[in-house]
């Protein structure tokens, strides 16, 4: 995994190992020493990054794996960008909606609200 960022609205290209294991090793941390911060065990650790890396880890166990390893886990919808939409519409950002949730989903339905008006028909 490079250092480099990817362009705004672009996703970041995931790690060959995962972003649970890929963020584990920068932390020099074992498997164990992430079981006992999620508070499972050693074998589970094993098992979240390989259903990470074949695509089956819930949003709830990398929500968890993320608050261990003092991250922040967020999750977007982006839409193919074309001449009208070049913006995420949904996006969930787990620390945000912690400190500020009521904020954060009432500027969810304002925009809401604002992109219905701008596409109701006249």
């Amino acid at each position: 995994m490079s250092g480099k960022k990817p362009p705004p609205g672009e996703a970041a290209p995931v790690p060959a190992d995962g972003w649970i294991r890929a963020e584990r090793r920068r932390q020099n941390l074992q498997g164990k020493q992430l079981a006992k911060r999620m508070q499972v065990s050693p074998a589970r650790i094993s098992v979240l990054e390989k259903d990470e890396k074949r695509g089956a880890v819930t949003l709830k166990m990398m929500q968890k794996a993320a608050e261990a390893l003092d991250c922040r886990f967020v999750y977007a919808l982006v839409p193919q960008a074309t001449s009208q939409q070049a913006k995420p519409r949904i996006r969930l950002d787990s620390e945000a909606l912690k400190r500020d949730g009521r904020r954060q989903i009432e500027d969810l339905q304002q925009a809401f609200r604002r992109r219905l008006s701008e596409t109701a028909p006249d």
